[in-house]
């Protein structure tokens, strides 16, 4: 019994300073980051006029989830760029640029920002002078936020 002692002393010493390393490990470790959150928005469709965009030859009010849609007078290089200059002098920012075809019908999605808005817009080749597009204009929910 008197040999068995050191041996039960040394597996009890071993034993309690793993489980105490384990727990300080545990303890030790960072919190991971909160995961982000998917962009929560809220449909302004009829509260906000119609975007002023240029070259417009037809403007109407949208079908399928899209808020105004209609046709330009320029073709689709031309009017991609008048429209982002004008919404840019306007204020919104860019955000994300989705090339959707870049073929012979070229189509791309931009995404542009403005304080609490999120302007979704689609441009699309039709023929040599006439373009396409189609937008919608989000507001962003924050979350804790009240909605009026």
């Amino acid at each position: 019994m008197k040999r068995l002692i050191p041996f039960i002393l040394v597996f009890l010493l071993v034993f309690l300073c793993g489980t105490g390393f384990l727990m300080l490990k545990r303890v030790a470790r960072k919190p991971e980051p909160p995961r982000p959150q998917p962009r929560r928005t809220e449909a302004v469709k009829g509260i906000l006029p119609a975007l002023k965009l240029p070259d417009e030859k037809k403007n109407e009010v949208g079908t399928d989830g899209w808020e105004f849609e209609g046709e330009t007078a320029s073709n689709f290089i031309s009017t991609r760029t008048k429209i982002t200059a004008a919404l840019l002098h306007d204020g919104w920012s860019p955000e994300n640029q989705i090339t959707l075809d870049d073929k012979l019908s070229p189509r791309v999605l931009l995404t542009f920002r403005k304080a609490e808005l999120e302007l979704t817009l689609m441009l699309w080749k039709i023929d040599t002078g006439t373009t396409g597009f189609a937008y919608r204009r989000e507001k962003i929910v924050k979350p804790g936020v009240e909605l009026e």
